[in-house]
């Protein structure tokens, strides 16, 4: 019977199934060895191993430093902006890539050119790439991440940060003195090895030459995402294993020499001419204000990609907004030369104040002729008319006893074809044509007689910046000193120490008192005196002030007298360029003013006003600049 079999049939049946009990049972034990081996033994390991793939680090970049004025107000600043990045790895399915990029472009604004640099850089993005943030969109401002944030919680691994973006309160008005911050370029990144390349470095001004006190130093923070990108609270025992964030360091403030209600006063003066101001402390090298117009504003091209209708406007102006006209600009330095050439010829007993040549309007020499300004000539002229006056005759006589060494080695003591070492970049040295420099620009030249002229009235081949004027006029100003001009006061670190930045003089001049005295006196007479080239334009309501007009020719007349007259436009940028330097007051000096007006035609009508509206500025603390 059947029921009577049963005991056998269930024998049989666990005699065939046995191998398979042995199966399940073995498998049963390895797969208890393998979890005990991955969650004992190695699971400290695979721990960190999840930690680092959902635990993303975060670069925090630094506030710049602020730029200040000497007397208080702020320069340059940062303010808070925004910026949007995403982890690759949850882009990273090729076949959606694209869709995904495309939905994000909308919301946030992409241009095509941003979409496709994600793109590709999405593309190329492999391993530990796949889970550090790809920057997306930054200088977002707060009034738009506060709209796309709602959104972007749809978006799987999308993260917004904060940043900071660089403003310019005054703009134009000390664009080249700040300078601006722009996205650092590859050359920079070989100098600043441990910038980010997405950070901003200083490209010219302040910005680039204190780059290294107003950068600050980086923080790092971290923080952990969940499978769709959001980042997730933990739980403090799991808090405790992630990285501590590191804060950024701000950068240095820099504490200018820069008074700003000079400053606006030196913008406001020029206006809309194209030319230089600046005003310096005669003891000190202390510059007070610099100003090159027309100008710029930074904030414009504070921009990680400026804008190339913009770029392409200020870079290709004829009147050259970028270029800081104060430093890196040359001119003839015209009439407002002859005081070296002067004190030269006192120096070495040649002349005395009262010696006189006789203008008669021209001169000739040889073969050539070289005619006064004043054709009618100003008969026997001294010392003192010579400047007062302006007499060119006068100085070509004197050059010829002078001889080209002499004056050459008496222009070179006051800063003549050197860089002064202002703290900014690109200063330019100029050209002082001594026996070398022909020698080189010229092989073979003979130096004659109408080229050692030429340099005694400030033309030929000598070329100065307004910067180096300003250094030879606050030496006789001062009685010698040759100081080195500066633009930082201190540097004030963020743990509220600062580092003072000293007054500096690259030479005393070894020329008696009386000889400035004597020079000194025929320029009181250019302002002060009835006959003297500025007199009608100087404003004597404030103290007097001392000075000397100059015109310079950037062309000569036979050159001039070709120019089609329908070229409006080269005819006016080949008139003679306006010159007026000046120190102030007349007794016991404080400050030395110089004012270069291009095409400005004549010093004493063009650029003496705009001096005299800065040095009234200056005399009433700015209470009623004009």
């Amino acid at each position: 019977m059947r029921i009577l079999n049963q005991s056998d049939e269930v024998k049989n049946i666990f005699r065939k199934t046995k191998p398979l009990v042995y199966v399940i049972f073995v498998s049963f034990l390895a797969l208890l060895a393998r979890v005990f081996l991955l969650q004992v033994m190695r699971g400290d390991e695979f721990y960190g191993r999840s930690r680092d793939n959902f635990i993303l680090s975060e670069k925090i970049f630094p506030a710049r430093g602020e730029i200040l004025f000497s007397d208080g107000p702020v320069m340059a600043s940062t303010e808070p902006s925004f910026k949007i990045s995403l982890v690759p790895i949850f882009f990273a399915k090729s076949d959606q890539m694209e869709e995904q990029i495309d939905r994000l472009s909308s919301l946030i604004e992409l241009s095509k050119n941003e979409k496709q640099r994600l793109l590709t850089k999405l593309s190329g993005c492999y391993g530990r790439c796949r889970y550090l943030p790809i920057l997306v969109k930054d200088e977002i401002p707060k009034k738009k991440i506060l709209s796309y944030s709602g959104y972007l919680t749809n978006f799987t691994g999308t993260i917004i940060s904060s940043s900071y973006r660089r403003v310019y309160p005054y703009g134009e008005k000390t664009a080249h003195i700040t300078g601006y911050v722009s996205k650092i370029n590859q050359s920079e990144l070989e100098v600043y090895k441990n910038y980010d390349p997405e950070d901003f470095t200083g490209k010219t001004g302040l910005e680039k030459w204190y780059e290294s006190e107003l950068h600050g130093e980086y923080g790092e923070t971290f923080h952990v995402i969940d499978n769709l990108g959001r980042k997730i609270e933990l739980p403090e025992n799991i808090d405790g294993a992630i990285p501590e964030t590191k804060h950024a360091t701000k950068g240095d403030a820099i504490r200018t020499t820069i008074l700003s209600y000079l400053q606006e006063a030196a913008a406001s003066a020029l206006g809309e001419l194209s030319g230089a101001v600046v005003v310096m402390e005669v003891k000190t090298g202390r510059i007070l204000a610099l100003y090159s117009g027309p100008s710029f504003d930074s904030n414009l091209l504070s921009k990680k990609r400026i804008p190339e209708k913009i770029w392409r406007e200020y870079s290709q102006s004829i009147l050259h907004p970028l270029l800081n006209k104060v430093i890196r600009q040359t001119y003839f330095p015209g009439s407002t030369f002859k005081i070296i050439p002067a004190v030269t010829g006192l120096h070495y007993n040649l002349i005395t104040p009262k010696s006189t040549y006789l203008c008669s309007g021209c001169l000739s020499f040889g073969r050539d002729t070289k005619c006064c300004w004043n054709r009618g000539g100003h008969a026997f002229v001294n010392l003192y008319n010579s400047l007062k006056e302006s007499c060119d005759i006068y100085y070509y006589f004197l050059s010829q006893e002078l001889g080209i060494d002499r004056m050459t080695r008496f222009a070179s003591l006051f800063g003549v074809g050197t860089a002064t070492g202002v703290d900014l970049p690109g200063e330019e040295s100029g050209i002082l044509p001594t026996r070398s420099w022909f020698s080189l620009n010229y092989p073979g030249m003979r130096i004659n007689n109408g080229m050692i002229m030429n340099m005694s009235i400030g033309q030929g081949d000598i070329r100065m910046t307004p910067l180096q004027l300003a250094v030879a006029y606050a030496a006789f100003a001062n009685g010698g000193l040759i100081v080195k001009p500066k633009i930082v006061d201190e540097i004030i670190h963020e743990d509220g120490t600062s580092t003072r930045i000293g007054n500096e003089v690259v030479r005393v001049l070894n020329i008696k008192p009386q000889h400035f005295r004597d020079v000194n006196k025929a320029l009181w007479s250019v302002t002060n005196e009835p006959g003297g080239t500025a007199f009608h334009h100087a404003d004597h309501t404030i103290p007097d002030a001392a000075g000397k007009t100059g015109t310079s020719q950037v062309i000569s007349n036979a050159e001039r007298r070709n120019i089609d007259h329908t070229e409006d436009e080269r005819k006016f940028l080949t008139q003679d360029d306006a010159l007026f330097a000046a120190f102030f007051p007349y007794k016991n000096p404080e400050v030395v003013a110089i004012a270069v007006v291009e095409s400005g035609a004549h010093g004493g009508s063009t650029a003496a006003p705009i001096v005299y509206k800065v040095l009234k500025s200056y005399h009433m603390k700015g209470k009623t600049a004009e």
